[in-house]
């Protein structure tokens, strides 16, 4: 068992950071080679960057493909395809991490500092148990979702055919990713399924919500099923923020909803040939795949640009940190609209929930955002550049890769080469996040250097 630990000690030499950018990196050119193999393809000849594309998209459990996965690859295509997104769904080091435990070998500090930061959690206490938690809890939410599609997979596609997509879609909904492998128009066909539609649903939000909110979650549960606390009082003593994601998450899928209800009601080529309670679970559908799941019920282009507009924005939110989603976050999004509101009211110190959010989260925050917007604008601009289509195509695609959305207006499939590589390279970073990737470029925390010289104040005009 010692033998398999020492196999992972070469790790220690990088941060965690430069730790969970190789890892990605890593698992997406084995997959893109593993895809290229014969024993992948349906149709042979398919050129490298395609597979590239795929395993990107996958691991970076985005959506995004410039080829059907159904008509492309086989059936051990299509299962590496899901290996790919469970793997990028719950992390490598995750797993690598969780291997190690079981096989009876003990973390040092510094793989626990990696695994927290892959994680996003912020304590090293119980992190264990805190690992297994995400294994389980995957295989538990996974797990119902693949019964109750079966239900609609099977009758329709045949018993082993219907299990294997209902499996797939299941994975592919939990981890966020948007991947299916049902034809070209993702779940256009089901936009009037309330099994399909709600069941995909809740997978998307339950993995969009974050581990650490679920293992709170659980243990208020157990605390009032022992009768240690009433729900009121388990309620209260949630952690902030596992209130601040629900919150959060109550408030734009609502708003989504809302939104794409009343612009999309008349539209011929968008709701108004649905029912109302059609409409209504379409566009609450719709509002949920926004949180970066990547599913459409709905044909994205066909939409009203207004609709279209706005989808960005709630994508470029995304969901929640420690989850399977991606964006720069809910929490980072409610922390800088709560700061904002406090300097312009004047205050002091911002408080919610009757706890104090210190300045450094704000300043966070705000170089996550800018890191995410300053290389959404960059990759925007190259696709400009690179490609002839209409300046709201290009910009959705590009918000969608960044983001690990999956949603399109159809130009995928028709990106030149460096396009492609532009997107891919949009899908890496929005997985990693910009901040983590130049962070990795850093020095590694055996040659950082403090730099303790004191300079004067500036004084700088501004606004």
């Amino acid at each position: 068992m010692d033998a398999w630990v020492e196999k992972f000690a070469w790790l220690k030499r990088y941060t965690p950071a430069q730790q969970i950018a190789m890892s990605f990196a890593f698992v997406i050119t084995t997959g893109a080679l593993l895809l290229w193999l014969p024993i992948s393809n349906k149709v042979q000849g398919t050129g490298f960057i395609e597979h590239l594309f795929t395993s990107t998209s996958a691991v970076c459990v985005t959506g995004l493909t410039t080829i059907v996965p159904l008509d492309q690859y086989t059936i051990f295509g299509q299962f590496i395809i899901l290996l790919l997104m469970q793997i990028g769904g719950l992390g490598l080091m995750t797993l690598i991490a969780v291997f190690l435990i079981f096989v009876g070998g003990k973390l040092s500090h510094a793989e626990k500092l990696a695994m927290s930061e892959a994680v996003n959690r912020p304590t090293l206490g119980n992190l264990g148990h805190f690992l297994k938690f995400i294994l389980v809890y995957t295989a538990i939410f996974e797990g119902f979702g693949f019964v109750l599609l079966s239900f609609r997979f099977v009758p329709q596609f045949g018993m082993l055919s219907g299990l294997y997509k209902a499996l797939f879609v299941s994975v592919s909904a939990f981890c966020n990713a948007g991947l299916d492998n049902l034809g070209p128009s993702s779940l256009v066909g089901y936009v009037n399924d309330p099994l399909v539609s709600l069941t995909v649903a809740a997978l998307i939000i339950m993995g969009g919500l974050g581990f650490g909110v679920w293992f709170d979650l659980t243990q208020s549960a157990k605390s009032i099923l022992r009768k240690k606390c009433t729900f009121k009082s388990a309620a209260q003593h949630l952690r902030l923020h596992t209130k601040i994601v629900l919150w959060m998450t109550m408030i734009l899928l609502a708003s989504g909803t809302i939104l794409i209800l009343v612009i999309e009601f008349t539209n011929p080529l968008g709701l108004a040939p649905l029912s109302f309670g059609s409409k209504l679970m379409a566009s609450f559908f719709q509002s949920t795949t926004l949180r970066t799941a990547g599913f459409s019920t709905l044909t994205i282009g066909n939409l009203r640009p207004f609709t279209q507009f706005f989808m960005m924005i709630y994508m470029f939110i995304g969901g929640s940190p420690g989850g399977t989603a991606g964006g720069i976050k809910t929490t980072t999004i409610a922390i800088l609209v709560l700061m904002i509101v406090a300097e312009i009211k004047g205050r002091s110190e911002v408080v919610i929930f009757n706890r104090c959010i210190p300045r450094q989260l704000f300043r966070k925050s705000f170089i996550i955002a800018f890191m995410m917007l300053v290389t959404l604008i960059t990759g925007i601009l190259l696709l400009t550049i690179t490609e002839d289509a209409d300046f709201l195509v290009l910009s959705f695609e590009a918000v969608s890769a960044i983001a690990t959305v999956g949603l399109s207006m159809g130009v995928t499939a028709s990106l030149s080469i460096p396009g492609k590589i532009i997107i891919i390279a949009l899908m890496y970073l929005g997985r990693i996040g910009p901040l983590t990737l130049i962070l990795s470029l850093g020095r590694s925390h055996h040659n950082a250097k403090i730099n303790e010289i004191k300079y004067p104040n500036a004084d700088i005009l501004i606004g």
